[in-house]
């Protein structure tokens, strides 16, 4: 009986131990989808930090209203699109446009990357933050915003954003 016993905690030991992860997890691990028909066989994978690290770099530049240094992290053919649907093709533009807004802030809150192929390089940096303005009647208004970032070689080539209200 005592056999049986111990022979049963043996084996219940053994089935509740996980896996040890392989290079074949790693590849099926991968996950998503893509509508765009020419990527369709590509799915999503965990980025890296470095793209992650530029985005931060550039709040911080931004935040201290920094244009010269802003300028740095983007490519010359770059393109951004606002959470109000304008669309800029070069960063003086969009610094100027940059230059009228001067009634908030903002608190970088999280991101992350991922990628379609990280063999090909270039990654997709998420980023959330919150945000304020105060309004012509002098109310703050609060937001979340989400940006996205496609960074290739340490540079930006596109930004879009997005944003939400808070009420």
């Amino acid at each position: 009986m005592k056999k049986n016993y111990l022979l049963s905690i043996i084996i219940l030991s053994y089935a509740c131990t996980a896996p040890t992860p392989t290079a074949v997890d790693a590849i099926e691990r991968s996950i998503g989808f893509h509508s765009n028909d020419q990527l369709k066989e590509f799915k999503w994978h965990l980025g890296t930090e470095e793209p992650i690290n530029l985005v931060k770099s550039l709040d911080k530049v931004w935040t201290a209203r920094d244009y010269a240094a802003m300028k740095n992290y983007f490519v010359d053919t770059l393109r951004i699109t606002t959470y109000n649907g304008k669309i800029f093709n070069s960063f003086d533009d969009f610094q100027r446009d940059m230059e009228l807004d001067t009634n908030g802030g903002w608190t970088f809150n999280r991101a992350y990357s991922v990628d379609l192929n990280p063999a090909l390089g270039g990654e997709h940096v998420q980023a959330f933050f919150n945000s304020f303005n105060i309004n012509s009647e002098g109310d703050t208004v609060k937001a979340k915003i989400y940006e996205s970032y496609y960074v290739v070689n340490k540079k930006i080539v596109w930004l879009d954003q997005y944003r939400q209200e808070i009420k």
